[in-house]
């Protein structure tokens, strides 16, 4: 079966973990056409009933649901005549899904989607993640069921993406790029690093964009588009320093495998 994807980038991160703006950035790393399906196993995507383009084609030409890059969608495609038509970049993402989920997930196998998405000539796989303080402090600040899932949801599913990230875990391909969100934020040697590991070459184009996927920041929604390395995305957790229920998804093993990737972002102000 002939390929109707030319290059396919597979990215996982959990919400508020700066995922939606790597995406972004990635998507205009490439210099190509991109297609893309944000958070593909949402209700309203329906994977199992192969419904996933449909709610995209009006979205599309909305600039905070961006689902295209460097080419127009014809507005007179139907869902099914947009998942058929040949795509030269298709890239798509998934949002706190269960890391040890993702075996028993055909959809996360190489080619697993093609009944779907297409055949894909090849594939990448991205997993991004941001530090567990910033990471809870955005989660906290944010929507009040996702705040409510701090403790019962993220502590736990955060410590499992850390440890795959660390290679403790093995549940995404061994040539997964791993990214850093507070090294890709500040340091344009690290995001150069990451273009290269990608096979693109290096841009800024879309770095100081805030898309408004989840209301943008939890902080300062869309505030900052266009500006968005002014924003102080790494202290987000001195917010919350002295919050009781924010404290109590931190525990010791939090700290430590937070420090192993990111080092101490608290600079010795965590006690």
């Amino acid at each position: 079966m002939s390929a109707r994807n030319q290059t396919e980038i597979r990215v996982f991160h959990l919400k508020r973990s700066g995922g939606h703006a790597i995406f972004n950035w990635i998507a205009y790393s490439t210099g190509r056409p991109v297609f893309s399906l944000n958070n593909l196993l949402a209700r309203k995507l329906r994977w199992r009933g192969r419904r996933v383009f449909k709610s995209v084609i009006e979205a599309a030409a909305r600039d905070e649901s961006k689902r295209t890059w460097r080419f127009e969608l014809d507005p007179s495609l139907d869902y099914k005549q947009l998942a058929d038509m040949p795509k030269d970049v298709l890239m798509w993402n998934v949002e706190n899904v269960r890391m040890d989920s993702i075996p028993r997930e055909p959809l996360y196998k190489i080619g697993g989607a093609s009944k779907v998405l297409g055949q894909s000539a090849e594939t990448k796989t991205v997993l991004i993640l941001r530090d567990a303080f910033n990471t809870f402090a955005s989660v906290h600040r944010g929507i009040r069921r996702r705040r409510a899932r701090l403790k019962t949801f993220y502590a736990g599913h955060w410590k499992a993406y850390a440890r795959e990230f660390l290679g403790e875990t093995s549940f995404l391909p061994a040539d997964t790029v791993k990214i850093r969100y507070n090294d890709w934020f500040r340091d344009e040697a690290y995001r150069r690093t990451i273009s290269e590991q990608l096979g693109f070459d290096y841009t800024n184009e879309g770095l100081n964009e805030v898309r408004g996927y989840g209301g943008g920041s939890s902080f300062t929604g869309q505030e900052f588009d266009q500006q968005a390395q002014k924003m102080d995305v790494l202290n987000r957790w001195r917010h919350f320093k002295d919050d009781e229920m924010y404290r109590s998804a931190i525990d010791a093993e939090t700290v430590d495998l937070s420090t192993r990737i990111f080092g101490d972002v608290t600079e010795g102000d965590w006690a």
